[in-house]
């Protein structure tokens, strides 16, 4: 097993900018539940079934994904998305009758993510005919220690890094970020960093492996 794990990672977000920091020392990465909920309606002709003898399962999904959003804003630190969203039978003037959408929450630590989960379930299932699928992802909550930098800020990540499989994994580890002058875009040709921002976390980074070599010499 390795002796310590260290990234360095661009910000993804706005936060280092915002406060100004040219660097970021991760606090911790956020723990992450995904899966899916399924609801279930009748399906009926457009045109021809009354409001009040519809059974929609997406208006019941829409009502869902504002429930979840309501629920995320009250646990600090949580966020909740839905980004995929499956209508059956798919067709202009067919009312639904099934919806399949996914959810990926994510929290500062297990408990909000817990608080969240739970919350999340119980909404679901207030409804007849509509499941929840549950696929919990091992989330790092909490951050090793990280060598100290100038101009530095703190700030955690609500996006998964390597760091994160290896602490699970029991790997001591320490995250930097790198303040993004482009609001958080990475894995783009659009993202963007100063060249002094990258200088200074090299300097910062080949420090603290520096000194990491040479505690596991001694």
């Amino acid at each position: 097993m390795p002796a310590a794990f260290v990234e360095l990672h661009v910000e993804q977000g706005p936060q280092l900018a915002e406060a100004g920091a040219p660097l970021g020392v991760v606090t911790g990465i956020a723990a992450t539940a995904r899966g899916k909920v399924v609801f279930e309606g009748r399906e009926g002709h457009a045109g021809t079934t009354p409001m009040q003898s519809r059974d929609d399962a997406l208006v019941a999904a829409a009502e869902f994904v504002l429930r979840l959003r309501d629920t995320a804003a009250g646990v600090d630190g949580a966020v909740a998305t839905v980004g995929q969203l499956a209508v059956e039978p798919d067709a202009s003037n067919v009312i639904p009758s099934r919806v399949t959408l996914s959810v990926d929450i994510r929290a500062a630590d297990d408990e909000r993510l817990e608080a969240s989960r739970r919350d999340r379930a119980r909404r679901a299932c207030a409804r007849p005919g509509s499941g929840d699928v549950v696929r919990p992802d091992d989330g790092a909550a909490g951050a090793a220690r990280c060598p100290r930098a100038a101009e530095r800020s703190s700030c955690p990540s609500g996006a998964g890094h390597d760091a994160g499989v290896l602490a699970a994994a029991g790997v001591p580890v320490a995250m930097l970020f790198v303040r993004s002058l482009n609001g958080g875009i990475s894995h783009s040709p659009d993202e963007h960093s100063a060249d002094e921002d990258v200088e200074l976390a090299v300097d910062v980074l080949t420090g603290a492996l520096d000194r990491l070599a040479s505690a596991v010499d001694e």
